[in-house]
């Protein structure tokens, strides 16, 4: 199917987890090859309102929502099960899309069999483990679906000269709080400059600016799957996220635990694996002879620019479109 126009389906929310989604929007924004509408969906508390119903009566979830089929080519980007975004959007069209993050494995029962209610064509999640449960788990889906990494516009980051980053451990965005505190009080002693989180309730980075800025001047960002740092929430699920991208586009050496799914993207170690026994001394090391990982920082930079951008993920959503019939 040749397609020249695509509805792009989104929230008002700016929240800092919203970043990856902005920047896939924008980078479609920026394909000349078609015609791309952003439609801002209102009532979002109402709709929010209404797919919480929904779930809640499970013997609806093989109704067809399908009042006609306009033929109009959707696409949104959602965390987890927001179906509210596709409303009333999905029900006028059999050509609907929709790139999903954090389908934890608590929610599937009731994601996977939404996707055909709401008249998905295509599903793209970002976690491979994920994919393969809804292979496994609800093999009968009307909708069709692959494994498409997290991406990044590295255009929107920077970096410094190593001799002129000055802050030594960046630790932000979710934290694995056993290994905070492993480190804290060593790096401190050792005047070590560590940026992090000191209240709970603080963020971090007010701005994107502000983390752009941040990473820019960092040696080492810590980064560890959602699986170490939260279990309760994402159990089995270790996927790449956003955070790993934007540590490797800043030129950021990672000290952290390698997804899953980074260990089939990558043919290479891209990180310093944490050692827990002696987690502080092997920072200070690492400190300490950091030009050494100067070749790791530069191949991770170039990888992630080469094969790990919101064009090349694009690229492979335009051409799934394409093949729908």
């Amino acid at each position: 199917m040749r397609f020249s126009k695509i509805h792009l389906l989104e929230s008002q929310e700016k929240a800092y987890f919203l970043d990856g989604i902005k920047e896939l929007y924008n980078t479609i924004q920026k394909d000349n090859s078609i015609l791309i509408t952003r439609k801002i969906v209102t009532n979002r508390r109402i709709k929010s309102y209404l797919v919480r119903k929904l779930v809640s009566v499970p013997c609806l979830f093989g109704l067809k929502f399908r009042l006609w089929n306009n033929r109009k080519v959707n696409f949104a980007a959602l965390i987890s099960g927001d179906f509210s975004v596709l409303i009333p959007h999905a029900f006028y069209s059999q050509l609907n899309f929709v790139y999903m993050h954090d389908v934890w494995p608590r929610f599937q029962y009731w994601i996977f069999p939404l996707l055909d209610l709401f008249n998905i064509r295509h599903v793209f999640f970002s976690s491979k483990q994920v994919w393969a449960d809804h292979l496994k788990k609800f093999p009968k889906s009307r909708c069709q679906s692959m494994w498409l990494p997290e991406g990044i516009d590295a255009n929107e980051y920077s970096f410094r000269p190593y001799h002129e980053k000055k802050i030594d451990v960046l630790e932000f965005g979710r934290r694995y709080e056993k290994y905070h505190l492993l480190i804290k009080d060593r790096l401190g002693a050792n005047s070590k400059y560590h940026v992090y989180k000191h209240k709970e309730s603080d963020l971090l980075f007010q701005e994107k600016s502000d983390l752009v800025e941040a990473l820019a001047g960092a040696k080492i960002v810590i980064c560890t799957p959602s699986n170490i740092t939260h279990p309760e929430r994402s159990e089995y699920i270790s996927s790449m996220t956003l955070r790993y991208l934007q540590a490797m586009a800043s030129k950021c050496l990672i000290v952290g635990i390698t997804p899953l799914d980074m260990q089939e993207l990558f043919d290479y170690q891209t990180i310093v694996e944490i050692d827990m026994e002696n987690a502080a001394e092997q920072l200070l090391e690492v400190l300490s002879n950091y030009d050494s990982y100067f070749p790791l920082i530069e191949r991770n930079y170039l990888e992630v620019r080469k094969n790990h951008q919101w064009i090349n993920r694009w690229d492979i959503i335009k051409q799934k479109i394409e093949e729908v019939k």
